[in-house]
């Protein structure tokens, strides 16, 4: 936990020397935002500065300089698309949906604001520092694209859902849940090793999937005010529910990655997370809040 304590405090650091320039000089209005949007894109790459560490050290590779880079870049990309997907309404997520299928399929779209700049920018600076045609990358690519769109679609057309059975309701959710976050993690291990053994995607991918489950337990009343039905704020004793998955998880990340620091540094930084996010759904029981909160 010190360790984990000591990198976050240092690629903290490192995270604000890369993308700090680029929000400066491409979309200068998201450090004014009175909601701390420019300071939760620096949590969310320094939390994937942070598992690019683990996962890629684990997979016997140096977590060099570019590597480092790279998770800031992507941590950046992840908050703008979860941004334009999570919090301009149904128009502007479907609006984003199509324009990135536009850019992956035809190379590019005309940028219409700053927001869309500063996306377009660090997407291009992290798609130079690697072949984005290397079949493993490209297809994680898609299936996070393919995640997000059903995600979208799930959100607004809720009216399907319900009509399904309970049991079903909840396995479509946590599928939904599983993927987004589970394909955006596995992005960020093909951005850093490219040739990572499948063994040790399946066991990343399991790490994505945890912190989608714990991210939408600490955005539980959040997401409940913007009627937004998550498989966390859908089960009966969500507490219980998510230390279940938890542990699961873990052990399965556990008995699957080698015996070392870097396997350890990745379960210390889980369970930090999963106990901050409890204390961050305590608090939205007890005070109200936004997602827009930020718990370091």
């Amino acid at each position: 936990m010190q360790r984990v304590d000591e990198l976050t405090q240092r690629y903290r650091k490192k995270v604000v020397g890369t993308l700090e320039p680029l929000v400066r000089c491409y979309c200068p209005a998201l450090l004014g935002n009175s909601n701390n949007q420019y300071r939760k894109m620096v949590e969310l790459s320094t939390k994937m500065t942070l598992v690019g560490h683990a996962s890629t050290e684990s997979a016997g590779e140096s977590y060099d300089t570019r590597r480092r880079t790279i998770a800031s870049l992507f941590g950046g990309c992840c908050f703008l698309a979860d941004s334009f997907i999570d919090d301009f309404g149904e128009k502007a997520a479907r609006d984003y949906l199509a324009r990135f299928e536009l850019l992956l399929t035809k190379g590019w779209f005309e940028v219409r604001t700053d927001r869309e700049k500063l996306f377009y920018v660090i997407l291009a600076r992290l798609f130079t520092e690697r072949d984005v045609l290397h079949p493993t990358l490209r297809q994680a690519i898609w299936l996070l694209y393919e995640a997000q769109k059903r995600d979208v679609e799930l959100r607004f057309r809720s009216r399907s859902l319900r009509r399904l059975p309970r049991r079903k309701q909840l396995a479509v959710l946590r599928q939904c849940a599983r993927d987004r976050s589970g394909h955006a993690i596995t992005v960020l291990s093909a951005f850093l090793v490219p040739e990572l053994p499948l063994a040790y995607r399946s066991l990343i991918f399991t790490a994505g999937a945890l912190i989608m489950h714990i991210d939408d337990h600490g955005d539980c009343y959040a997401d409940l005010l913007d009627r937004r039905i998550t498989y966390m704020n859908q089960v009966k004793q969500p507490a219980r529910v998510l230390r279940r998955i938890f542990l699961a998880h873990v052990g399965r990340i556990a008995r699957g990655l080698p015996l070392g620091a870097e396997r350890d540094l990745l379960i210390a930084f889980l369970f930090r997370y999963y106990i901050t996010r409890l204390a961050k759904h305590k608090e939205q029981r007890k005070h109200g809040g936004t997602a827009w909160a930020v718990y370091e």
